[in-house]
Parts: C-alpha cells; sequence; structure tokens
C-alpha cells in the first residue's frame, strides 16, 4: 500500500504550476532561511493515521558568477514505519531569488528498494532542459526537453503558487501553466476557490486561500473528493493544508511548524 503512495511526490504534484508565457513572478514572499515542516497521514481503518514527515527549506547559494536560492523538500517516513516501507526522498532547485525561475533541478527517491536520481539542467536560451536519469538499468541516460522561458521543475512550483496574488482572483478563475514532471512538460490547473478558515497546528486558526488543482484538463476536484490546497492569506502564504483522494484512500499533508 505504503509503496504506491509518495508523500513529497503527492505534496509537489498537487501544488505544481508555472507561468506560461515570457512572464515571471515577482517574489515578495519566498526568502532564505525559511522552515517549513508538515504531518503526512493515510486514512487507514477510517483513522487518519500520520506515516511521514515533509520539510521545506530555504537557503543562499553562491556561484562564481550569482546568486541562487536553493529550495529543498525531503521527505522520511518515521522510525516506526521504515520496517513496513523506507521513504527517503530529496527535490532540490536551485532558482533566481527574484523571479523563482530554476537554473537546476535534482531529484533522489530512495521508497523500499526502489532508487531513482533525475537531474534537469535548463538552457533557457536554447529552449531546452537537459534531463539526466540514473535508476536500475538506466545510467546517465540523457533527454533534451523543449522548454519556454517560465518553465518550472516541481519544487520552483510549488514556491511559485505562494507568490500569485489570489485578492485579486475572482472566485472561480482558473490559471493553465506548465512544468516538467518525469522528464516531460504537463500542464497544470489551479482553481481558486475562495477563502476559507483553517486550524494550523499550534498557530491557531488562519484565514486561508482554497484551491484545488487538476492536471491535462482533467477536474480532478471532482474525483472522488478531489485534490485541494489552503494557502494561509497573509505575508507568509504558508501551505497549511493538503487534501487528497487517491485510489488507495485519503491523504492529508498539515503544516505543523515553521521558521521565517
Amino acid at each position: 500500500m505504503l509503496k504506491k503512495i509518495t508523500f513529497i511526490g503527492l505534496f509537489i504534484g498537487i501544488t505544481a504550476f508555472s507561468t506560461s508565457s515570457k512572464t515571471s513572478v515577482e517574489n515578495k514572499y519566498i526568502k532564505s532561511g525559511e522552515e517549513l515542516t508538515f504531518i503526512a497521514s493515510f486514512k487507514m481503518s477510517g483513522v487518519m493515521t500520520d506515516i511521514a514527515q515533509v520539510k521545506m527549506q530555504t537557503s543562499t547559494v553562491k556561484t562564481k558568477t550569482r546568486e541562487l536560492l536553493r529550495l529543498k523538500c525531503t521527505a522520511s517516513t518515521y522510525a516506526s514505519w521504515d520496517s513496513y516501507f523506507r521513504v527517503r526522498d530529496l527535490y532540490e532547485s536551485y532558482v533566481n531569488p527574484e523571479t523563482l525561475i530554476p537554473s537546476l533541478f535534482k531529484r533522489n527517491i530512495e521508497e523500499g528498494t526502489y532508487k531513482k536520481n533525475i537531474k534537469y539542467l535548463f538552457k533557457r536560451k536554447s529552449k531546452i532542459a537537459i534531463s539526466t536519469l540514473n535508476k536500475k538499468a538506466y545510467k546517465n541516460v540523457k533527454k533534451n526537453i523543449p522548454i519556454d522561458y517560465n518553465t518550472l521543475d516541481i519544487v520552483s512550483a510549488i514556491y511559485t503558487i505562494r507568490t500569485l496574488d489570489f485578492d485579486n482572483f475572482a472566485i472561480g478563475k482558473s490559471v493553465t501553466k506548465k512544468l516538467i514532471v518525469d522528464s516531460a512538460v504537463q500542464s497544470a490547473t489551479v482553481k481558486y476557490l475562495g477563502k476559507e478558515n483553517i486550524k494550523v497546528g499550534k498557530y491557531g486558526t488562519k484565514e486561508c486561500y482554497k484551491l484545488s488543482i487538476s492536471f491535462q484538463g482533467k477536474e480532478l476536484e471532482n474525483a472522488k473528493g478531489g485534490k485541494y490546497i489552503w494557502i494561509t492569506a497573509d505575508n507568509d502564504r504558508l501551505p497549511a493544508l493538503i487534501k487528497a483522494t487517491v485510489p488507495i484512500g485519503s491523504i492529508q499533508i498539515r503544516l505543523s511548524n515553521f521558521i521565517k
């Protein structure tokens, strides 16, 4: 059962999208030194059971020519679940601090006996991303992926969603954008559903923007309860809660702690 659940993959997959025309976001919310901690839960026998921890961290990285913002996401099952199905996933994106446009993406998956590494090197002037894949029976397999100016990876897309000006979105407004997933460019649609008050761990109740997510034009919010994310409607723009119904059950990912 758990082998089919990638907690960070779910988190990223249902929050990820990017701008598709040659414009970029104005990043007013994502700064170096932020650390967010989430608890991932799965419904078992009608009860939500805490299974894994997801962390999102930002830091500054200096190269010879510029300064980048490192966006790091990790997921780990709790020790009590490791003997059943051990997860140690790492996702990293290195982005322009002002626009969140990525230059490099790395993904390292360890789930049970399954291991996979993939890297995207973005060549904006050439309009390609060079994908390098390593997994069992595949060593340094390269592929050129056509991209446009604002194509993102799945990590930078999570952070991009937090920068959108939802206060100027009408309820029901949808935005469809592009991102790279598994060495291919895919489309994602985000629909704004208004505001709701959501309990955020020890921080009490916060007013949040509620969004639904769908992919490739398929309205996933209409399938078995759908996929939703709540973003705090304040200057922190924190992902407060995610709810998703998948073929094997229901999953929740909730914010438990944050450092700004």
